[in-house]
């Protein structure tokens, strides 16, 4: 990818705002997540979509990558005015960049770095699939992995994991020293839990701590008002419709949303509201409904004689 390509897999502008560049990537990774969309080249979308969220979320990686591009973003040196560690605008470096740490020891630190200094170990990553329920509250589970022991040996490791509430699709959670081991000494790896959530059974959609729902309710109701039953991953609770209530008007559950995985106050539920128009009514339905349209209009429906 170069550096524009990134801003065309969210499908936003290199100037997008963090909000703007957010909402993109919750919409595309929706659609392409492999638990929902199966198409050929979906979970390949899918990564894109990622990796270009992991740069561009970042305002120090967005920086690298707008000047240098991918390679930039991935070397994630910066701070300095020339953006590789003090590189002045007008030199150019090509080349591998896998290892600049070693390149830029080897440049400044008087010589070539030791083979037998000691590196931290392999980062993994585990895939842990929710429910939309287990997302929003959070649980305790345990895990099993594969690793490799400091004998060079595979090896499978059960660890207890905490789930905070609030996580959603994408999002990871990183275990610091639960990778591999390092090399000549040095420290372990991390593990990164790696979240996927299923859709709700209950028609539940989410957008960070906050949770949509749509409820039918009949003419009566919206007209007369009334008070109805709701659902919420909180529970059941009464909702008070006013008379005159028109379809699709919002309806705010505060509290009944999701919390924040950063901290901060509990979400809500907002609930839409929509007109469900019979499709058959009875006699009597039918002559109230047309009782009421005359009373609208001033005009009886007219008799049916013989022949109409």
């Amino acid at each position: 990818m170069d550096n524009n390509e990134y801003y065309d897999v969210l499908g936003v502008s290199k100037t997008a705002s963090q909000d703007e560049i957010k909402k993109a990537y919750r919409k595309m990774s929706k659609k392409y997540h492999p638990d929902i969309n199966h198409e050929p080249g979906a979970e390949e979308k899918y990564k894109q979509v990622q990796e270009a969220y992991d740069t561009l979320s970042d305002e120090k990686k967005r920086a690298m990558y707008d000047q240098y591009g991918k390679a930039g973003a991935d070397a994630g040196f910066g701070g300095g005015q020339g953006g590789f560690g003090g590189f002045g605008q007008g030199n150019q470096f090509s080349g591998d960049f896998s290892d600049l740490g070693d390149l830029f020891s080897q440049m400044f630190g008087g010589g070539f770095s030791d083979p037998n200094r000691p590196r931290q170990g392999r980062d993994l990553q585990y895939r842990m699939n929710l429910t939309f329920e287990e997302a929003v509250f959070g649980k305790e589970t345990t895990i099993t992995y594969s690793r490799q022991n400091e004998q060079g040996q595979q090896e499978r490791k059960e660890l207890k994991v905490t789930v905070p509430g609030g996580v959603e699709t994408g999002q990871q959670m990183r275990l610091a020293g639960q990778g591999e081991p390092g090399v000549n000494g040095g420290p372990f790896g991390d593990l990164y839990v790696a979240f996927y959530v299923s859709p709700s059974k209950d028609g539940f959609e989410r957008d960070g701590s906050t949770i949509y729902s749509r409820v039918p309710i009949d003419y009566a109701t919206a007209v007369l008002g009334g008070e109805i039953t709701v659902k919420t991953v909180h529970g059941e609770v009464q909702l008070k419709i006013p008379a005159g209530t028109q379809s699709e008007t919002n309806f705010r559950l505060r509290g009944k949303g999701a919390p924040s995985v950063n901290g901060g106050s509990q979400g809500d539920q907002i609930v839409t509201v929509y007109v469900d128009v019979p499709k058959k009514l009875n006699k009597v339905q039918k002559k109230a409904l047309q009782a009421y349209q005359e009373s609208i209009t001033g005009k009886a429906e007219p008799k049916r004689g013989l022949f109409n």
